[in-house]
């Protein structure tokens, strides 16, 4: 046979084996791949209808055909209930060679076990994903989402950021800048999560702005509805609102269950009981039994507020009755983390070494290690944080005391200079008269009075100072408020308390003169309940007690006392805290 022959033969072998690896697809399977992204439920059905004819097909059309059908279920958020079909797929394409294809399959295994709550499975597949550097961008951009998501979920906000910030790069590579709205926003809520509330407000706006790049106003609309909350954090109540308002007319927003929510506190904050209530009760159309739960809470402190203690109580009954299926959820779900965290590191680490039956044994003694050491862990960092907390707690208590004394010391060494210059006058007093200069004489005389009025105005002002606290102290209002706290004879979250208020306001400016006036004066943008914190704080009640006097939950005050204290902070002032700041104002 001549050389000639044999390398036609061997040209078309290789012909043939090419047509047979990158063979053109049934037509029901090729209408499925290009309707998938914008009809993943067309897909689905054409997938399923297929299904009966797929056994006739080659393996690899039939692995496809699976993949395809993970695919599009996933698009329509049906949930995966079982790794076993994709760890075949995976498998096979493993061992097939088609890398673009094992990328999928690989992205949707990690899909598969993060419905099944297996995050560090999750983790590790899309990390593979990551691994295998086959240049589909747009895949890589879904993954870089889910690990996002996956780092967030773990507390790990500055991984999510980081992640984040990569997939924005991707976009930029594939030049599609305006795609990446919701890398910015979820960089956003890291921020948010972290408490910087200056870095997320700028986040949601770049998120904004890509999303009105992207001219895909549902997009833009859902993430500047999710920025007000942001709004109102910052004490731009107003902004919030509008924004808010404007949402909730645009017909592509499918689910306004969060624009109900913050506007529910919107209106909360600006105590319009009516507006509040009607958000509250739209929030309940939703089956989300956590918006369910902080909704009914909302709506019993609304009724408190207005004084109905009756329906108050009915929805309170309502939040508790919820409280006890959310814990069971939770509860659930700490379990699954922990048996996921468990199955990866037995699968890794012990499969490897020992018989099923020698794992089985092992398990059961880490499971009974981990329930102790995970108790005793629990009780050790209680321990330290309240010992942290109490640390805390009197080092602020010293700052205070420290701050008084200083001032009190500065007061006694400006009397102890102006006696020392007193002494120093009289004796070029006498030296004067000896020299009969009587101009000079007169001159130190002068001086000489002025010191010694000058240490009579500041121990004056120290005396006056006692005694218009001590009278603030011993006046009727001052009473009054101490008083509630123990009879709650009158509502203080009521309109009817109103003119309570306004004498306690009068007595705290006679006391501490023109209190309210230097605080506003320090921070223009508080609120009418933000200033009732201030005056209960200058009347020596405690957080809990303002919580009790307001009618609040004790986290809501300690949430107004952070936003005021930000709020001064950005005007300039240099407090280290909010007790700080109150003290201050003396």
């Amino acid at each position: 046979m001549s050389p000639r022959v044999i390398h036609l033969i061997l040209l078309c072998s290789i012909l043939t084996i090419g047509c047979t690896q990158h063979r053109d697809y049934p037509e029901a399977i090729q209408r499925a791949e290009n309707c998938m992204d914008e009809h993943p439920d067309s897909a689905l059905h054409l997938l399923t209808a297929y299904a009966d004819s797929i056994a006739a097909q080659p393996e690899e059309v039939q692995m496809y055909h699976r993949l395809l059908t993970i695919q599009a279920q996933d698009k329509l958020y049906i949930t995966h209930t079982s790794d076993s079909l994709i760890n075949y797929i995976v498998k096979y394409y493993e061992s097939y060679g088609d890398k673009e294809k094992l990328m999928l399959a690989y992205y949707y295994q990690g899909r598969v076990y993060l419905d099944m709550n297996d995050v560090p499975r999750a983790l590790k597949t899309f990390q593979k994903t990551e691994r295998l550097q086959i240049p589909d961008l747009d895949l890589l951009t879904k993954v870089y989402s889910q690990m996002g998501y996956l780092f967030a979920y773990q507390g790990l906000y500055d991984e999510a950021i980081k992640i984040n910030k990569k997939n924005i790069i991707i976009y930029k590579e594939l030049q599609k800048e305006h795609k990446a709205a919701y890398a910015w926003r979820d960089i956003a809520r890291m921020y948010d999560m972290k408490g910087k509330m200056d870095s997320a407000f700028y986040y949601y706006k770049k998120a904004c702005h890509t999303a009105l790049a992207d001219k895909d106003s549902a997009k833009y609309y859902g993430i500047l509805s999710e920025s007000a909350e942001a709004y109102r954090k910052m004490g731009m109540i107003d902004s919030a609102r509008q924004i808010l308002s404007m949402s909730l007319k645009q017909p592509k927003i499918r689910n306004k269950a969060h624009i109900y929510m913050i506007l529910g506190d919107v209106y909360e904050d600006l105590q319009c009981w009516d507006s509040a209530y009607y958000y509250r009760q739209k929030v309940l159309e939703t089956n989300n039994i956590h918006k369910k739960f902080d909704n009914y809470i909302g709506l019993g402190w609304i009724e408190k507020a207005r004084g109905n203690e009756k329906q108050a109580l009915h929805y309170l009954e309502k939040a508790l009755w919820l409280n006890d299926s959310i814990q069971k959820i939770t509860r659930t779900e700490e379990i699954a983390k922990i048996n996921s965290l468990y199955n990866y590191q037995h699968t890794e680490a012990e499969n490897n070494r020992l018989q099923l039956i020698q794992a089985r044994q092992k398990a059961q003694l880490l499971g009974l290690l981990l329930v102790s050491l995970a108790g005793a862990t629990g009780g050790f960092f209680y321990f330290l944080r309240q010992k942290e907390k109490r640390r805390k707690v009197l080092e602020v208590a010293e700052k205070f005391k420290k701050d008084a004394k200083e001032r009190y010391e500065r007061s006694m060494k400006a009397i102890e200079d102006n006696e020392n210059k007193i002494k120093e006058l009289e004796a070029q007093l006498t030296l004067a008269k000896t020299e009969c200069d009587q101009l000079k004489t007169e001159q130190l005389q002068v001086q000489q009075k002025r010191l010694q009025t000058r240490n009579e105005e500041i121990a004056l002002q120290q005396e006056e100072k006692k005694l218009r606290i001590a009278a603030f102290r011993r006046s009727a209002i001052y009473k009054v408020f101490q008083q509630n706290l123990q009879t709650q004879d009158i509502n203080m979250a009521h309109e009817k308390s109103a003119p309570e208020w306004e004498k306690l306001k009068t007595a705290i400016n006679i006391a501490y003169p023109d209190f309210t006036e230097r605080l506003h004066n320090l921070c223009p943008s508080l609120s009418d309940k933000e200033t009732k914190v201030c005056l209960l704080a200058k009347t020596d009640i405690t957080p809990s007690g303002v919580a009790e006097i307001l009618s609040l939950t004790r986290q809501a005050v300690t949430n107004i006392r952070t936003r005021i204290y930000q709020k001064v902070q950005k005007t300039g002032g240099d407090f280290s805290n909010f007790d700080h700041f109150i003290e201050s104002l003396d």
